[in-house]
């Protein structure tokens, strides 16, 4: 069938054009996209700095409708509602084993190389070129065939567009908070960059019941942003040292400090801003992937932590259904993290607004 999609035939090209999209095969589904978060990862692999390389189609956060099944799927119907889950693990490796399924050691081979869990896309062009499947998922399109381990129920009373954000922005963000910190109540916590990543983080402080939250950016707006989900101070790294400001702030520094930027200057901030005995989480990545110079006196001396937070150390069956229901009772202000909307023909301003620090997370919107 013929699908529209965010189509990067190459590095820095982005296009919406129509490419074939083959039906599912065994155990995997056919969902028909009603909205797509717009991450950052995206806008790096457009870019070609990650692993999945062109051509593809761009897309990881979504929800949406099954609309068929192939052979041997168990979990799921024509008709439900379902959000994207772009780490589909196979549960017998040492990882998955472990607890670990975000460290699932058949991502490399299928996921992170725009496959499917049997090594090839669905994807394709008219000409017959094959089309990678960017995290399994590609939901920057009308339609998108995933494994069914990609997907989890999506609850009636959540809407499609704060489905799509559960699945990255707030599992990374929230999971590195709970999951990986274990932020004790009555805490204090900076959080360092405030994207979409960011601040869920700042939403999970609050869940976690932090009685102090500084929010750290260079733009305003994002800073704003995170007031309004929860941030009891600001801090623009343009106008001040953010060490000396969180330092300053919490007479000492903070319990945590979570880094969303994860760059070689956002870390040793991170760390050095941190108390006695603080807890550093990196949650973000850099393009760059920079190595990172780190005081080896204060991890010892001063009895710090660093940590490194992969999709929020989540084990998405769990977490996923886990994150609805704080949301529908009210603690999670999801609502309020999508700030603007955007049909896929505007893929490119959603990038621009992104990188301009105008938008919390940006959501593309498919007509029903």
């Amino acid at each position: 069938m013929k699908i529209r999609a965010a189509y990067v035939p190459e590095r820095n090209r982005l296009t919406v054009a129509e490419v074939e999209l083959d039906p599912p095969k065994e155990r995997e589904l056919l969902v028909r996209i009603h909205a797509a978060g717009v991450c950052h990862s995206d806008l790096h692999t457009l870019k070609g700095e990650l692993r999945t390389q062109p051509p593809l189609v761009l897309g990881h956060e979504g929800a949406g409708v099954v609309e068929a099944v192939g052979p041997g799927v168990t979990r799921f119907a024509v008709g439900d509602r379902v959000l994207i889950n772009w780490l589909p693990a196979c549960h017998i490796c040492t990882q998955c084993q472990s607890g670990r399924p975000n460290l699932c050691e058949r991502l490399a081979s299928t996921t992170y190389q725009g496959a499917l869990i049997d090594g090839t896309s669905r994807l394709h062009t008219e000409e017959g070129v094959s089309v990678k499947q960017y995290l399994s998922a590609s939901t920057m399109a009308d339609y998108a065939v995933i494994p069914e381990d990609g997907a989890v129920m999506l609850q009636e009373d959540v809407s499609f567009d704060v489905g799509a954000i559960i699945g990255c922005a707030v599992i990374t963000g929230v999971g590195a908070v709970i999951n990986t910190a274990k932020v004790r109540p009555g805490s204090s916590a900076a959080v360092i960059g405030c994207g979409g990543i960011g601040l869920s983080a700042v939403l999970g402080c609050v869940v976690a019941g932090c009685h102090t939250i500084i929010a750290v950016d260079v733009f305003d707006e994002k800073l704003a942003f995170a007031k309004q989900l929860g941030a009891t101070h600001t801090v623009n790294a343009r106008q001040e040292d953010p060490v000396q400001a969180l330092k300053s702030i919490t007479g000492g520094g903070p319990d945590y400090a979570f880094d969303s930027v994860g760059s070689a200057r956002t870390i040793p901030q991170a760390l050095n801003a941190t108390g006695p005995a603080g807890v550093t989480t990196v949650m973000g990545l850099h393009a760059a992937l920079e190595d990172v110079p780190i005081s080896a006196g204060q991890l010892i001396f001063q009895n710090k932590s660093l940590l490194g937070c992969f999709a929020g150390s989540a084990r998405p069956d769990i977490d996923l259904p886990n994150l609805q229901r704080l949301y529908l009772a009210g603690k999670l202000d999801l609502d309020k993290l999508i700030s603007k909307r955007y049909p896929l023909d505007d893929i490119a301003l959603a990038f621009e607004d992104m990188e301009a620090g105008k938008v919390a997370r940006g959501v593309l919107v498919f007509d029903s």
